[in-house]
């Protein structure tokens, strides 16, 4: 019997060729054994923590607070990688409403539903606005 380790591989390794095969590009949404191993260049924040320099950093709630993350300059990272329990689901994905950039780089916060990635300029912090709050998949440089 394959481990349960060898079992999840093989089921991304499935996941996404179909996925190929369709023409999709996404990503999977990660199970949640896999998700407890965070991305490269991500860093899990305590609660309410202040943004390091040279992170963006995604928080849950407005004001900064709630289980939040750090992503190092320059790392494209997929939302639905990241543990994250909020009214969007059980990741990050749709579930961010407070964003700190504190690198030297302009990062694209994007909605994989069609909206139009938007940028969070160096030194901005941003407060999700209500109609787009809880919105953003997937950031990019």
């Amino acid at each position: 019997m394959p481990s349960l380790s060898t079992a999840l591989a093989r089921a991304l390794i499935v996941t996404a060729a179909a996925a190929a095969l369709a023409g999709v590009t996404a990503l999977p949404a990660a199970p949640p054994a896999v998700a407890a191993q965070l991305p490269p260049g991500v860093i899990q924040l305590g609660d309410g923590e202040p943004c390091p320099p040279g992170t963006l950093c995604l928080y849950r709630d407005y004001g900064f607070s709630g289980p939040a993350y750090g992503i190092g300059a320059g790392y494209v990272v997929d939302l639905h990688w990241l543990p994250m329990y909020g009214s969007g689901g059980p990741t990050a994905a749709d579930n961010v409403s407070s964003w700190a950039n504190r690198t030297a780089g302009v990062a694209l916060l994007v909605d994989e539903q069609g909206g139009r990635p938007r940028p969070l300029f160096p030194g901005q912090h941003l407060e999700e606005p209500l109609p787009l709050n809880d919105t953003v998949d997937r950031v990019v440089w």
